[in-house]
Order: C-alpha cells, then structure tokens, then sequence
C-alpha cells in the first residue's frame, strides 16, 4: 500500500505544479469582476481533508509558498496560514468532522475569505491605499467567490485520487 499512496502524493503534487503554472501564466484565465480564483488555496484545502496531519501540512506548506511567490514574490501569508490550517483540517476530517463534501465547502467558505480577506489588509488597508473598500468589493469579493467555486471542483478530483490511490 505504500505504492499507492507515493502515486497519490504525485498525483497531489501533479496537480499542485500544473495549477501553478494555469494560475502564473498571463492572461489564460480570463478575469471575472477584475479577479481570477486562487487554485492553490483551493487545491490546499481539498488535499488536506483527505490526508492525515504531516501530509497535509507539508502540502499546504508547498501551496502556500507557491502562492506567496505568485503574488507577491515573497514567502509569508499564505505559507503560514495554509501550513497552520491544513494541519488543522487534517486532524479534524480524521478525528472529528466527516471529510464530506457540505463540511468541506463550509470549511472553504470561511477559510477562504479569511484568508484573501487578511491577504486584502496586508496589501492595501496598511498601506494606506486610496478606495481600499472599493478594490475589495469590485476585486476580492469575485476571487473569493471563484476559489469557493474551484474549491468545488477539486473536492471531486481529490475524492476521486484519494479512493483510486487510497490506503
């Protein structure tokens, strides 16, 4: 069985390179209320409701960093705070919530926004930015609705490498 889970870790971390390099390319996805979904904030958070604790923080440690360098050329926000909420997702799909698909988006709903929400505080609402209120409302709210959205698609897809490839 061991066999089968190094399949799947590849298979996460396929998924994790290929959504990457979607979400760096220039103009590929085209932006809905000026914004485009953070696939690998999405992607984190549907990998670590299916893995145990250390997998799923190393993963969110991996999507974080890459995030970070996406937007923002630095390592920060996202990698500590999707290595921190992984890891508690993790516990919690195997010690305490159902790892099912209502729980999950749930889950996603508040831990995207929180997470873009703070991302908007540390780029904009510090800085001292002009219509800061507005940016959010005509751009973050849109990426957190489209993430929410991925967010569904990839529960699919994780559920789906996690039983092919499962213990």
């Amino acid at each position: 069985m061991q066999n089968l889970k190094f399949f799947r870790y590849l298979a996460y971390s396929i998924e994790i390179l290929v959504f990457f390099v979607l979400s760096s390319t220039p103009s590929l996805f085209p932006e809905i209320f000026g914004a485009t979904p953070c696939f690998l904030v999405a992607l984190s958070i549907t990998i670590a409701v299916f893995e145990n604790e250390v997998p799923a923080m190393i993963f969110g440690v991996a999507c974080g960093a890459l995030t970070d360098l996406g937007f923002s050329n630095s390592i920060g926000l996202f990698t500590i705070s999707l290595t921190i909420i992984c890891f508690l997702l993790g516990f919690c799909a195997n010690n305490i919530i159902a790892a099912n698909f209502y729980n999950v988006m749930l889950s996603a709903v508040f831990i995207i926004a929180a997470i873009l929400s703070l991302q908007f505080v540390f780029a904009f609402v510090i800085h001292g930015y002009d219509n800061a209120g507005t940016y959010y409302i005509n751009h973050y709210i849109s990426r957190i609705v489209q993430t929410i959205l991925c967010t569904a698609v990839f529960y699919f897809v994780n559920k789906f490498i996690y039983e092919t490839l499962g213990d």
